[in-house]
C-alpha cells in the first residue's frame, strides 16, 4: 500500500477527485481503471482495493452531485415563494461552479446508469431527482396558490427551471466573466419577474430579499 495523499484528501477521495476529471473529459466508457491508477500514482490492485469496480467510481460520483442537489433544497418555511426559488438558484449554482467535472460526468452518463448501476443504486439517484422536481414545482404552486405567483403550469416551468440551472455546467466557470452568485441574481430576476403578480414587487423587489442578506 503506498504513502496516503499529502493534499489533506483520503486516498479514496483522491481516486474519486481524479476519476471524475478523467470520466468528465474522456467519458465514463472512455476511461479505463489502468488510466485512474497512472494518474493517482498507483498500481490498478491498490485502485481496485478501494473501488471494486469502475461502476463504483461513477455512482459516487453521482451519489455525490445527487446528494448536493437536495441538500440545496432545504429553506426556511416562513421565506415566501420567490426568495425560495432565488436562493435556491443561488446554493445550486455556487455549488456547480466549485466543482464543474462532477456536474458533467452526472448530466453526460446520466442516460445511461441503468447500464452501469444496480436498481438500488439508480432508485437512489431517481429518488433524488423526483425530489428537486417536486420540491421546485411545490413552491411554484405555492406561489400561485397565495396570490405571489401568476397562474402557470408549474410542471412545465419546474422542467425548464431545472434545466436551466443544473444545465449551467456546460458553460459556468469559477473564474469566468460573472461570478456564480451574479449569474443565480440574473437568472432569479428573469424568471420571477415573469412570475411575480404585484407590478410593484415585480419591478422593485423580484428576488424578494436583499442580495447581500443571500451571501
Amino acid at each position: 500500500m503506498s504513502e496516503p495523499p499529502s493534499n489533506g484528501l483520503t486516498r479514496r477521495e483522491e481516486l474519486l477527485a481524479v476519476a471524475t476529471k478523467l470520466f468528465a473529459a474522456r467519458g465514463y466508457h472512455g476511461t479505463r481503471m489502468d488510466d485512474v491508477a497512472d494518474a493517482v500514482g498507483l498500481n490498478k490492485a491498490t485502485v481496485y482495493h478501494y473501488y471494486a469496480s469502475k461502476s463504483l467510481i461513477l455512482f459516487d460520483i453521482c451519489r455525490s452531485a445527487a446528494d448536493f442537489t437536495v441538500e440545496a433544497l432545504h429553506d426556511d418555511p416562513s421565506a415566501s415563494a420567490r426568495e425560495m426559488l432565488y436562493l435556491f438558484t443561488r446554493r445550486l449554482l455556487v455549488g456547480i461552479a466549485s466543482d464543474i467535472e462532477r456536474g458533467a460526468v452526472y448530466f453526460q452518463e446520466a442516460p445511461y446508469i441503468t447500464e452501469w448501476f444496480t436498481e438500488e443504486q439508480v432508485a437512489y439517484i431517481r429518488k433524488a431527482e423526483t425530489s428537486v422536481y417536486e420540491h421546485v414545482r411545490d413552491v411554484i404552486d405555492r406561489g400561485i396558490a397565495s396570490g405571489e405567483f401568476y397562474d402557470c403550469d408549474s410542471h412545465v416551468l419546474a422542467l425548464g427551471y431545472i434545466g436551466m440551472t443544473l444545465g449551467s455546467y456546460r458553460w459556468l466557470r469559477p473564474q469566468g466573466r460573472r461570478t456564480a452568485p451574479e449569474i443565480a441574481v440574473e437568472f432569479s430576476t428573469a424568471l420571477l419577474r415573469g412570475l411575480i403578480r404585484d407590478d410593484a414587487i415585480r419591478t422593485a423587489a423580484p428576488l424578494g430579499i436583499e442580495v447581500a442578506d443571500a451571501q
